[in-house]
């Protein structure tokens, strides 16, 4: 399936994107979403947004929706998900 991925601010500089498109499985979870942004882009991306198998504490996912659904690493995504990562406040 096919997930968006939106990165702002220190994160796009952390990463060396401010967007992309990649293609994981359909159980696909957050950090299967790095993983494969990392396969593509660098491993800079993991480190970036990830401690572990863990989001880093200063970053914060949210389902790009009406609601803005949080997300943690091991929230599953659905095909055509938008998923936007920002620094925490």
């Amino acid at each position: 399936m096919d997930v968006e991925v939106k990165l702002t601010g220190t994160l796009a500089a952390r990463t060396g994107t401010h967007s992309a498109r990649v293609g994981v499985a359909r159980d696909a979870t957050v950090a299967d979403v790095v993983d494969a942004l990392a396969d593509e882009l660098g491993p800079q991306v993991r480190a970036g947004v990830l401690e572990g198998s863990r989001l880093r504490t200063d970053t914060v996912v949210v389902r790009d929706s009406a609601d803005g659904e949080p997300l943690t690493a091991g929230s599953r995504l659905r095909e055509g998900d938008t998923v936007r990562f920002t620094l925490a406040n």
